[in-house]
């Protein structure tokens, strides 16, 4: 059994594997070869779903951990994540739509 503590390097991995992916499959979208791009396109979903489990398995066990940085970083810091879950939420549907 995979430890709970490790699933944020296997995000990473994921999230890594995901790009890769997508940046083949817009490749081979420019390229003309439809088979390839499919391909690639239904392997990042895959990816992306793993991930997202992965994400909300490790959150679900773990918990939210507080930002203890200070000062102008903290603005920073949230800043990137409001933007990023307003944006994560966002693309549910745009994906959903898409497939």
């Amino acid at each position: 059994m995979i430890s709970y503590t490790t699933l944020p390097a296997v995000n990473a991995i994921l999230n890594v594997i995901t790009t890769i992916l997508l940046l083949r499959g817009y490749m081979y979208i420019r390229k003309r070869k439809i088979r390839a791009h499919r391909y690639c396109m239904v392997s990042a979903l895959v990816s992306s779903t793993l991930f997202l489990t992965s994400y909300l398995v490790y959150h679900y066990h773990v918990g939210s951990q507080p930002f203890t940085g200070q000062g102008p970083i903290r603005l920073v810091y949230f800043a990137i994540l409001i933007s990023h879950t307003v944006l994560a939420a966002a693309i549910v549907p745009l994906v959903l739509m898409t497939v």
